[in-house]
């Protein structure tokens, strides 16, 4: 009985260690349909924007792709975009400019 506790314990404290470096970001793509300061919209989905959100477009030059710093105003309504989200929080805008 006690070796079942040991083992039980230590299972136990695997699962949670494990848990503890998964973050559980995704990537989603998709098109925006609307934008604010704090929300947005993509693909029909409501997601709320971090407020230290990181925002980069990607460009296409001479058959090379190349990441530029951007802002939220480079993401509009109608743009090609990838997002990092974590929990129904935006975290990271990729604005796709190559794909105009």
């Amino acid at each position: 009985m006690r070796n079942l506790l040991i083992i039980f314990i230590c299972l136990l404290f695997m699962a949670n260690t494990a848990l503890a470096f998964y973050d559980g970001h995704v990537y989603i793509n998709g098109i925006v349909n609307s934008i604010s300061s704090n929300t947005i919209t993509i693909s029909h989905t409501n997601y709320k924007i971090d407020q230290k959100c990181k925002i980069v477009k990607i460009l296409k030059k001479n058959n090379s792709f190349h990441e530029a710093p951007a802002q939220m105003s480079d993401v509009s309504t109608g743009k090609s975009i990838t997002a990092k989200v974590i929990g129904g929080i935006i975290y990271e805008i990729i604005v796709e400019e190559w794909k105009r």
